[in-house]
């Protein structure tokens, strides 16, 4: 009698797993990855598009596809800042760990007749495009050497904000060059800070800037060798609204550096900041901002 009731209970396990297994997803993992944006600074920019062939994962010496897109996404990542993400992938994945994350991009060669379409651009307000193209002798490609562990029956939900100020360069050619920088986000463990002006005017190409807490140094707005100024900040905005956010920041503590701009982007001057903002993951930090006086004691 027990030697049937062990049997009973072997197979009613097979079964439980058979029907585990059977369901969608059965015992892998959930996968999302989204993209999100902080703005360049040049106000004649419309758009930035990013075309995506795949993503793949980094595992025991191989690179293995998360997605193959069947047609190239285009992503224009201007229209996703402000704590705007689109969704890349949603999926179910096998369980693993992987030590870094590539995207495979769409881009111009330079050296090459053949024309990669669709293949990433800016395109200005005045109707008039230009191919981005990777800098000489890199591949089309993104890479982020962080690591991704997706569980059996578990989400990893990532996001990806591309700083747009920091990796789109101008050569002295003229081209547009994409040298990716681009943070990699625990979405789950960021928040948000929801900004809003008491002033009744909206001040023109004004940009706040987000610093982890003591950063920030007046040397921040001397542009570096590649001409990127206040490259240390953790992301920006334009303040071209009442309400503005700075979105996906990781949880701890930021300092907000106001700084004025030309129309091409150039910096003009720094014209204040508040300190010491508290971010909680999972929340929306709310801050009321007055640009005549925004040094708050």
């Amino acid at each position: 009698m027990m030697n049937k009731l062990k049997t009973i209970s072997l197979w009613f396990a097979l079964a439980l797993m058979a029907i585990g297994c059977g369901e969608e997803g059965g015992l892998k993992g959930t996968l999302k990855i989204s993209i999100t944006d902080a703005p360049i600074d040049a106000d004649q920019v419309k758009a930035v598009n990013l075309i995506i062939t795949n993503v793949e994962g980094y595992q025991n010496g191989n690179w293995k596809a998360f997605k193959n897109f069947e047609q190239p996404v285009g992503v224009n990542l201007l229209a996703y800042s402000e704590g705007k993400s689109v969704l890349l992938i949603d999926q179910f994945a096998t369980p693993g760990e992987f030590s870094s994350l590539r995207l495979t991009l769409n881009i111009a060669n330079r050296n090459s007749s053949l024309i990669i379409s669709p293949q990433s651009n800016v395109v200005f307000k005045n109707g008039n495009s230009a191919p981005i193209y990777m800098s000489e002798g890199a591949p089309p490609e993104v890479v982020l050497e962080k690591s991704i562990g997706i569980h059996s029956r578990g989400l990893t939900d990532i996001t990806l904000d591309f700083d747009l100020r920091k990796s789109i360069r101008i050569n002295n050619d003229g081209e547009y060059i994409l040298k990716p920088s681009v943070r990699f986000i625990e979405t789950n463990k960021s928040g948000h800070i929801e900004a809003s002006l008491l002033n009744s005017t909206i001040p023109e190409w004004v940009v706040a800037y987000a610093y982890k807490s003591g950063v920030y140094s007046d040397s921040e707005a001397t542009e570096t060798s590649e001409k990127v100024s206040f490259y240390q900040a953790t992301t920006s905005t334009a303040v071209k609204a009442k309400r503005f956010t700075l979105g996906f920041l990781e949880a701890g503590n930021y300092d907000l550096i106001f700084v004025k701009h030309k129309e091409d982007g150039k910096v003009l001057e720094v014209i204040g900041r508040h300190n010491n903002i508290k971010v909680n993951a999972g929340e929306r930090t709310v801050l009321e901002v007055d640009l005549m006086q925004p040094n708050p004691s």
